[in-house]
């Protein structure tokens, strides 16, 4: 091959390279970071008004209290996760009688306030919440 030809072909390859990364980074800047948001931070996830309100650690479950307002829902409450360090995505167990009203049907408009229970030995990590596809998390430290 003349060295005219490969000179093009580095050009032309060196093009291709810069458009690629271009559409990436047009791509990766669309993106949102997730933000941790903090105990008694109040956010919107879909129609959902969610506040987290208070955590406590004790006989290995870790009973996280929240406030949901904004839909009827009969379900509303569904869909929280629990991650503490090793131990896998924990799911919302029975919350003991003493610790309060357990989650579950939401109003339009008056708030319900309850109490997450997961059994984990860990008092801190991470909680999230799914709905209408949107994802929020907390950094839970329990007391």
């Amino acid at each position: 091959m003349k060295t005219r030809t490969l000179l093009l072909l580095a050009v032309t390859c060196g093009l291709v390279i810069l458009v690629a990364g271009s559409i990436k980074l047009f791509f990766v800047s669309d993106e949102t970071p997730r933000v941790h948001l903090a105990i008694g931070d109040n956010t919107t996830i879909g129609d959902m008004s969610v506040t987290v309100l208070s955590a406590q650690h004790r006989d290995n479950l870790m009973l996280i209290s929240v406030e949901l307002v904004g839909v009827v829902d009969p379900d509303g409450a569904t869909s929280w996760v629990f991650g503490a360090g090793s131990d896998a995505r924990l799911l919302p167990v029975a919350v003991p009688a003493d610790a309060g009203q357990a989650c579950g049907a939401t109003s339009a408009t008056k708030a319900t306030r309850c109490v997450l229970a997961f059994e984990t030995t860990s008092s801190q990590g991470v909680l999230s919440y799914d709905r209408a596809n949107e994802k929020r998390l907390w950094d839970i430290t329990g007391s």
